[in-house]
């Protein structure tokens, strides 16, 4: 059947290529940058795989066809990464009844088809952990004090942030005085009534997705964090000496920056892979010679088997949260994700040592 003609069943013909452009284009509206380039991967996969098999309509596409491609991609994916790959592709085919592109059933067949995989399979436990990330922060604090790493890697521990919040800041956002910004507030949903003149040092996370800036969740991920004096002081330091006074290209003054102004994803990412290689603060645990060493060159960070991408420093980071203590529901709403995700996905604390912070709360129980 060729793409020009409607088929019996009034579907509109479309090549999955572009039908997969429309989906992303789309949830674009809706969804971070990295969450795009993670939908625009794995429909990719398909799409690669529907054109070697000739498949031009994706109006042809029907269950039988895709538990062919579930049998070939089983043999390089675990069930994990194939249960994430088929969540996407039902939320495809949804888009694909809408435009009537695929027959109604087809969600329900994807998900028939899609490998189940445990919580158990589904959580990736690898982190930092708390003595490493000390670690780096001392030597940075020692070495390159109120340097960008360092505002970077404080930055993404104290808070377990995502690579999209360390972006958003901008330098107004920051209160490094505990004054209450009365417009952050309202960019937030606050009203500022009833409110104290001074709240101690904080920061506003706001999503301002009109500027390059959305917060994973958008509005949901708004919120204001608490800075500490130490915090306070290495940021003021670093805004006073260190950062490069540029803006970006919607005029505003991002908080970390390059020469270029706002850094990219791929920049922040190529920072974490760095400045958790060991031979940052010590000797290669891989008999390398930094002098010769690849991983060591721009673009060949992540290459270093002793490295951590920046959501093992979040994986990391909120496990130290729960050892020390903190509940589930307050780190939950300090690090922007539901007090269930945080139990699931993130807390990997140990349980001796919860168990000793929990002692304290339960010795006056009568």
């Amino acid at each position: 059947m060729s793409l020009g003609t409607e088929s019996g069943d009034g579907l509109r013909p479309i090549p999955p290529r572009t039908a997969v452009e429309r989906f992303v284009s789309k949830r674009e509206m809706d969804s971070t940058e990295q969450t795009i380039r993670t939908y625009n991967d794995r429909l990719m996969r398909l799409v690669r795989w529907l054109e070697a098999e000739d498949v031009l309509n994706i109006n042809d596409v029907d269950g039988r066809m895709l538990q062919e491609f579930l049998a070939h991609r089983q043999q390089s994916c675990n069930k994990t990464t194939l249960n994430n790959e088929f969540g996407t592709i039902k939320k495809f085919f949804e888009f694909l009844v809408a435009i009537e592109a695929t027959e109604p059933e087809m969600p329900d067949k994807v998900q028939l088809l899609k490998p189940s995989a445990t919580a158990d399979e589904q959580t990736n436990t690898e982190k930092i952990s708390p003595a490493r990330a000390r670690k780096i922060l001392a030597f940075l604090e020692r070495y390159e004090y109120a340097s960008r790493n360092h505002v970077v890697m404080l930055l993404m521990w104290r808070f377990a942030f995502r690579y999209s919040d360390l972006r958003a800041i901008d330098v107004r956002d920051l209160s490094l005085d505990g004054e209450i910004d009365e417009d952050r507030l309202r960019e937030i949903g606050e009203e500022p009534e009833n409110l104290p003149d001074e709240i101690g040092p904080h920061l506003y996370m706001v999503s301002r997705p009109g500027t390059g800036t959305r917060l994973k969740n958008h509005l949901k991920s708004e919120r204001v964090v608490s800075l500490t004096d130490e915090e306070v002081q290495v940021l003021r330091d670093y805004i006073e000496t260190k950062r490069v006074g540029v803006t970006d290209d919607a005029g505003r003054e991002p908080l970390v920056t390059t020469v270029q102004g706002r850094p990219t994803d791929a920049s922040v990412r190529r920072w974490m892979y760095r400045m958790t290689q060991p031979c940052l603060v010590g000797d290669c645990p891989h008999d390398r010679d930094p002098d010769d060493c690849e991983f060591l060159t721009h673009g060949h960070e992540s290459g270093c088997p002793s490295t951590h991408a920046p959501h093992r420093i979040r994986t990391g980071a909120i496990s130290n949260m729960r050892e020390q203590g903190i509940s589930v529901e307050d780190v939950a709403e300090r690090v922007d994700a539901t007090p269930e995700t945080v139990r699931q996905h993130y807390d990997f604390s140990a349980e001796m040592k919860r168990l000793e912070n929990r002692r304290s709360q339960f010795e006056d129980l009568q």
